[in-house]
C-alpha cells in the first residue's frame, strides 16, 4: 500500500516585524490554530486579493502641457511620414 502524506513546507522567514508577530501568534492561539495553519490562512487571502491587470480602456489620458495637443500626430509624421 502506498500512503501519500502533504507535510507542507518549511520557511525561514528574516526582517518580520516582532510586535506584529507577536500579535500574529497570539491570535493564532486563541484561534486554536498552528503557525503553520495561520500563516496558510494570511498567505491565501493574500493572494486572493491581488490588484487586478488594469486594462487598456482603464487608462485616463494624460495632458503633457500646452504646446503638446497633436504631439501624437507629430511622432506618427516622424515615424512613419506624411498622412
Amino acid at each position: 500500500m502506498f500512503y501519500m502524506f502533504n507535510v507542507g513546507t518549511q520557511i525561514t522567514v528574516r526582517d518580520v516585524d516582532s510586535d506584529a508577530f507577536k500579535e500574529f501568534k497570539a491570535e493564532a492561539i486563541k484561534r486554536g490554530l498552528t503557525l503553520g495553519a495561520a500563516l496558510t490562512i494570511a498567505i491565501e487571502k493574500f493572494n486572493s486579493e491581488k490588484k487586478p491587470k488594469l486594462k487598456f480602456s482603464d487608462w485616463k489620458a494624460t495632458s503633457w502641457g500646452k504646446g503638446t495637443e497633436h504631439l501624437s500626430e507629430e511622432v506618427d509624421e516622424i515615424l512613419y511620414g506624411g498622412k
